[in-house]
């Protein structure tokens, strides 16, 4: 009795299997090509808008506050000047290091 119950388990899966399996799969390449189309932020022509949607853990509070330094600087020549933001520190630039250009 268990075989058959088993037996007929494996065909009923069988049957169901390819269909779970029809969905499209994404590719190394395509993996490749999303991870290199990072969305990139200019420190020192970005609005507030364009800073809290490019930049991890940026929203517009932080965002407003990096433009006040960044007008107090007269701009950023440096990533690491974000540090005197309170709230950004070294994981924070880490993580968005590939974003921020000058």
């Amino acid at each position: 009795m268990l075989r058959k119950t088993a037996l007929s388990a494996l065909v009923i899966g069988s049957t169901l299997l390819p269909g779970a399996y029809a969905m499209p799969t994404v590719q190394p390449t395509q993996q490749a090509a999303a991870q290199q189309a990072v969305m990139k932020v200019n420190l020192n022509t970005a609005s507030a808008a364009e800073l809290s949607m490019a930049l991890t853990g940026v929203g517009q509070k932080r965002a407003e506050a990096i433009i006040a330094l960044r007008e107090q600087l007269g701009g950023f020549s440096d990533i690491n000047q974000l540090m005197q933001i309170k709230g950004i520190g070294p994981r924070l630039l880490e993580l968005n290091k590939e974003r921020i250009e000058f």
